[in-house]
């Protein structure tokens, strides 16, 4: 028997979802857990195919933590905790700002909100076109870096509900590797949507739960998998296979309906994010095929990117059932070490 968690999807709402996953203890950002709880357990939505926290974790608690700067990631640009990771992250935000170009070509003074703006690094790659760029970030240290790298704009520091921007003021929104943190990140697309101009377009990335519930089946679910974390442990982080801060990790039915959800219309979606040299050439072309044989389904990379605009006729769709693959069909979860405890009656 699968447990079952008391916690509803966050993007479409659905209930009595499957636990899937579990770590513990759970990662710190600086001396705290992510999650109050002490472990990072996932449940997976089975009407939209979403991944999120079994956790009573609130959008309080989160912003409190996420405000804290870490010492050893500043003077950074981008979080990366070493300058080859940096460049390389530089480079994939590059990518995106080529693909935002093409779906709209920027004129000079137009302006760019970046929600999540770290330490400034795609606000000054949209610079060196005219755009003008502004920011949201709940890091001080990371705003009075942003504002000194740009020379100019404004970044709000603290949470978008409070930033003094005017609706319809921005040509470009964006948010790369950010949404996955918060707790409602529907109300936050629908609030960076609301300050897009008519003509203007909004460029999210955001972690695949395809390729996550992957790296955990092959890392932790195997008869191998204790070889795997030894020998390939990738970019796994003091054992973790997961990433402990993410709240939602998204497919791409979640993605969509979040996308619609907010009163946006998709414009161009792609799986991104392979790095490295061979295993990342792999990567690519495995994610590639299952992308074109799934009609874009399934999403087989680190990353989810999509680019939307505002929808003049916003008519939400109901969710699909789950699309994208499913590692534990044949696999009962034992559940947190609380869950066993309550289930065999122990005290």
């Amino acid at each position: 028997m699968r447990l079952l968690s008391c916690h509803h999807c966050r993007i479409c709402g659905g209930t009595k979802n499957p636990i899937v996953a579990s770590e513990r203890p759970c990662a710190l950002w600086n001396d705290k857990p992510w999650m109050p709880e002490g472990h990072y357990t996932l449940v997976r939505c089975s009407t939209c195919g979403n991944l999120y926290v079994d956790s009573d974790v609130t959008k309080e608690y989160l912003e409190r933590l996420q405000a804290e700067s870490v010492p050893k990631l500043e003077g950074t640009l981008t979080y990366e905790s070493t300058a080859a990771m940096e460049d390389v992250r530089n480079s994939e935000l590059q990518q995106n700002w080529e693909i935002i170009k093409k779906i709209r070509s920027p004129s000079v003074g137009d302006k760019l909100l970046d929600f999540g703006s770290a330490y400034g690094a795609f606000g000054n790659i949209a610079k060196k076109d005219g755009v003008k760029p502004n920011g949201v970030e709940l890091q001080a240290q990371a705003v009075c870096a942003s504002i000194k790298l740009w020379g100019e704009g404004v970044v709000h520091s603290g949470p978008i509900e409070n930033a003094p921007f005017a609706e319809g003021e921005f040509q470009y929104g964006t948010s790369f590797e950010t949404l996955e943190h918060l707790y409602d990140p529907v109300e936050v697309l629908k609030q960076i949507g609301a300050l897009l101009s008519k003509d203007g377009v909004i460029a999210i990335s955001v972690p695949s739960a395809d390729y996550f519930l992957f790296k955990y089946w092959i890392y932790r679910k195997q008869p191998f998998s204790g070889w795997m974390r030894k020998n390939m442990p990738g970019n796994m982080q003091e054992g973790r296979v997961l990433v402990h801060n993410h709240i939602n990790t998204f497919s791409v039915n979640s993605v969509t309906l979040m996308i619609e959800k907010a009163g946006l219309k998709v414009k161009y979606i792609s799986p991104i994010g392979w790095r490295g040299g061979y295993i990342g050439k792999v990567g690519r072309l495995i994610a590639y095929l299952l992308w074109l044989f799934s009609h874009k389904r399934i999403a087989f990379a680190p990353s989810i990117f999509f680019v939307a605009n505002k929808s003049e006729n916003h008519t939400l769709k109901e969710p699909k059932r789950m699309s994208g693959m499913n590692y534990n069909k044949k696999r009962d979860w034992p559940g947190t070490f609380e869950e066993r405890r309550s289930r065999n009656g122990n005290q």
